[in-house]
């Protein structure tokens, strides 16, 4: 499957069901200390994840990022002043060529065990399994692949940034949306043929919307154990 399909969807919707709550809860902040974050491409951290991580580095928690694929020097420096304001403590560079995931599937995993045997997460920030890109569709299934290989008892936030999600967990970014929309903002280069920070600010705002509670922006996550959400891409993708 290169892109969600609706039969994938619909399944999706069928598995997820008994973890979501009429009330959603709202998180204040992340339940371990340790967190990795798993990002696609160079952004999808800032624009998914990045005012809950925010949150996480300023209270004193531990935040480490993986960016899967690389694309071009002017990009690599947009990284950088974007962590920097994120909080990465270290960020590591897988090095594959954007669009390549699923062709490289198992090599990703190969990466996602010694990756994992070296951060010992407490916490694995995702892609949702069915968020619309091949590459970002690609990490669930090499996360499948790699905990066949590698059990591993790390709770999962998958994120959206393609295709909003139905969340079971909500945290409020209201304090630091300022320094998450900054971070969106450092990648220049893909920000001036897109919005990306208008786009994560529609979203954050619509959820504070549903959440109220004197809220202004808001994060969205699907929330398991690894086991469950392992099981869940067994039988989603």
């Amino acid at each position: 499957m290169k892109y969600a399909n609706y039969r994938s969807i619909f399944k999706m919707y069928e598995y997820i069901q008994p973890f979501l709550k009429y009330s959603t809860p709202l998180e204040d902040k992340l339940p371990a200390g340790k967190v990795l974050v798993i990002a696609p491409h160079q952004d999808d951290e800032s624009i998914g994840c990045g005012g809950t991580i925010i949150k996480h580095t300023k209270s004193g928690g531990h935040l480490e990022i993986a960016f899967c694929t690389s694309d071009t020097d002017e990009r690599m420096d947009e990284t950088k002043a974007a962590t920097k304001i994120l909080g990465s403590k270290i960020n590591h560079f897988l090095q594959f060529p954007i669009r390549s995931l699923s062709s490289s599937n198992s090599e990703l995993s190969n990466r996602f065990i010694e990756l994992f045997d070296r951060v010992q997460p407490d916490i694995i920030f995702v892609p949702f399994m069915i968020d619309n890109h091949q590459d970002h569709i690609a990490i669930s299934k090499a996360l499948l692949k790699s905990y066949k290989k590698h059990k591993m008892d790390s709770l999962v936030y998958a994120y959206s940034v393609w295709t909003t999600l139905i969340p079971n967990v909500i945290v409020d970014i209201s304090e630091v949306w300022d320094e998450k929309e900054k971070a969106i903002k450092c990648y220049k280069t893909q920000t001036e043929t897109r919005d990306y920070a208008k786009m994560a600010s529609s979203i954050a705002q619509y959820w504070s919307v549903v959440k109220g509670k004197g809220t202004s922006h808001c994060e969205t996550f699907f929330k398991a154990s690894m086991a469950e959400y392992i099981s869940l891409v067994k039988k989603v993708l």
